[in-house]
């Protein structure tokens, strides 16, 4: 992966969700750059190990360490956030990443399912931010980085609830932007597509068949790796644009919803009825 050192080297760096998946990709993105990295998630003994790889890494004046937090605790989220600008001694860019899908039908999932979707994947991003508002506001300056998804532009059948969770750090992260920028601080929302992760893999065994069949033959649905997506993060952190994409089909997907809304509704459903058509197909055939 190339980085640009300039870009990053010295910062102080917050991550959330930063144990594995996209988080640790970006954390790792960061320690390369040159800056120090707290990462913070549930589980300490990953937490520990994502902790040895940025030291690996990472330049050897710079400070990996990381806080448990359960995000969608304020509480604890307060705690961890006094104690990273402790050891950091102050932050330059905090990266609001935790989150899960689950994927269903709406009669299918549970309520709690919605509930704890919220929690974690808005809430999670809004505990944080609010961890370190006051820090940001005296310092006057430093950026907030808000990671959300390509599902955020555009639902599908089966996300209704995760696509929910992740349309609402938009609505957050706009106003936030306003209100900070009136500090001398950047708010600004990254949006990956879909991504080889564990979160993916945990996500996909119970993921309802109709929606693996579209993903499969969605013409724009493609898996990506952690360190592309990483790299595409390093690369549009420096610039001045709100929101962020990894890939082309990213980019143009945002595009034609954006624009093209009406278009872009009719492409969806005859994906739908497409991947209806070849599991009836398969099913029959498996009869």
């Amino acid at each position: 992966m190339k980085v640009l050192p300039s870009q990053l080297a010295g910062k102080k760096v917050f991550i959330s969700g930063g144990s594995t998946g996209i988080g640790k990709g970006l954390a790792v993105a960061c320690a390369k750059a040159g800056a120090s990295v707290i990462v913070s998630a549930r589980k300490k003994q990953t937490l520990e190990a994502a902790v040895r790889e940025l030291r690996k890494v990472g330049s050897q004046d710079a400070i990996f360490d990381s806080v448990v937090a359960d995000v969608s605790k304020p509480d604890q989220v307060k705690k961890a956030a006094k104690n990273a600008l402790k050891i950091l001694g102050g932050l330059d860019l905090l990266v609001c990443n935790s989150g899960y899908a689950k994927v269903g039908r709406v009669g299918d999932l549970e309520e709690s399912d919605f509930r704890d979707l919220m929690e974690v994947n808005y809430f999670g991003h809004v505990n944080v931010v609010r961890a370190f508002h006051d820090h940001f506001v005296k310092q006057g300056s430093g950026d907030i980085i808000l990671i959300s998804s390509m599902l955020a532009t555009f639902s599908i059948y089966g996300y209704g609830a995760y696509s929910a969770s992740k349309f609402a750090i938009t609505g957050f992260a706009q106003s936030l932007r306003q209100e900070m920028m009136l500090h001398g601080v950047r708010v600004k929302i990254f949006l990956p597509p879909t991504t080889n992760t564990p979160g993916l893999e945990k996500e996909n065994r119970d993921k309802p068949d109709l929606v693996k069949e579209i993903e499969m033959g969605s013409a724009i649905n493609a898996v990506h790796s952690v360190e592309k997506v990483a790299d595409a993060f390093i690369r549009w952190l420096p610039k001045k644009k709100f929101l962020g994409y990894a890939t082309w089909d990213s980019w143009l997907q945002y595009f034609l919803a954006r624009h093209f809304p009406e278009w872009t509704l009719q492409i969806a459903d005859g994906e739908l009825r497409s991947a209806q058509k070849r599991l009836n197909q398969k099913t029959q055939a498996g009869s």
